[in-house]
């Protein structure tokens, strides 16, 4: 039986499709990140695009999005 507060993932979650499965399943209501955003602050962005999912670029990081492009 379920203490009916939130929990959160943490340790070893690297790749996007296992923080997707880790809340798609229920198993935790979030996932923390921490060593995957020291090696990559654009995590965020990379897990996004290889889910296939459009989200918004930070202000800081739009020439950097149009560079890409080029």
């Amino acid at each position: 039986e379920g203490a009916g507060i939130a929990t959160a993932a943490v340790g070893l979650i690297t790749e996007p499709a296992q923080a997707e499965e880790v809340l798609a399943s229920g198993a935790s209501d979030a996932v923390f990140l921490a060593r995957a955003f020291l090696r990559n602050p654009r995590w965020a962005l990379a897990a996004a695009e290889s889910l296939g999912e459009v989200i918004d670029w930070p202000v800081q990081l739009e020439r950097a999005r149009t560079l890409r492009r080029s």
